[in-house]
Parts: structure tokens; sequence; C-alpha cells
């Protein structure tokens, strides 16, 4: 049986914005997001100060006194984000065959998780528009990567399949 051919990732367009996207994804989720999940004893004070630094720049009550749901969300994080985004770097540039199948699920979860907690900030009565707007202008283009992104692979998906169909009737 023949190996699959392999693509560069630089003829991949997509692919590359996908790369450059969990290549800054993965500290920005250990600089900030996930910064409450590590041990007093070892979390330093940079990371800290960075994720203060952020609370008192957008006024993002999901970091100020989080929710149970948003903790939730937040774990989920660090259980699948976190370990699927550091897959997804080496794999998108190796052209793994599972790509389409991972970041489907990555863009469905992160579309529900990003949309659900933007329902919430527009919800928010003690922040102004202009501070809901600007943390939509960081939760949004998220939820617009995953549509992007779950469409894409969707597609991949079902190109995939179709061929083997077609190859297995032919």
């Amino acid at each position: 049986m023949a190996s699959p051919k392999f693509t560069p990732i630089w003829t991949r367009k997509r692919d590359l914005v996908y790369l450059g996207f969990f290549f800054t994804h993965v500290p920005i989720m250990l600089m900030v997001d996930v910064v409450p999940f590590y041990p007093e004893a070892v979390r330093p004070d940079i990371l800290v100060d960075i994720r203060q630094f952020y609370v008192e720049t957008f006024r993002d009550k999901f970091f100020e006194a989080p929710p149970n749901w948003f903790m939730f969300f937040l774990a989920m994080e660090v259980i699948y984000h976190l370990p699927l985004s550091i897959w997804a770097v080496g794999a998108l540039i190796r052209d793994d065959p599972l790509v389409p199948v991972h970041l489907l699920v990555w863009a469905v979860q992160s579309f529900v998780t990003t949309t659900t907690s933007l329902v919430e900030v527009w919800s928010w009565t003690d922040r102004t528009t202009d501070e809901k707007w600007n943390i939509t202008s960081l939760y949004g283009p998220y939820a617009l990567l995953a549509v992007f992104m779950g469409l894409d692979m969707s597609l991949r998906l079902r190109n995939q399949l179709i061929g083997k169909i077609k190859s297995k009737n032919t």
C-alpha cells in the first residue's frame, strides 16, 4: 500500500492560517486562560500580572468572578484544547490525515463555548456597550474562526468520504 502524499504546509494556505492560530493560541491559554488551574506554589507572578492586566483592561467578568459553567469551559481548555492545540501544530505541519476529524470537533466545541460566552457578555447590565464590544472584539474572531474551520473540515471529510465511495464503486 502506498503511503499518503505529503503536501508542504506552505502550499496549504488555510492550514497555514490554522497553524498560526494554534501556534499563538497555546501561549495565550497558558498565560491567561488557565492560570487559575496552576498550583499557587508554581504559579509565576508574571502570569498573575498578565491576567490582572487583561481583567483591568477589558473588564471581562469571566476572569473577575467566573461562574461555574465558565470554569467548566476553562477546564475543557486544560483537558482538551491545550493538548489538541499542541498536537495540531505538528499535525498541520506534517499534513496528518486525522486533522479534519480533530479540528472539526475542536471547531464545534469552540463555537458553542465562545458563542455561549458572548451571549452572556451581552446580557451584562453592569458593563457599557463599549466594554461589551471590546470583549466581543476578542471573542468574536475566535467564534468566526471556529465557524470557518468547522465548515472547512466538514467539506474535507465529505470529500474524503465521497472519494472513498467512488473508488470503492469503480
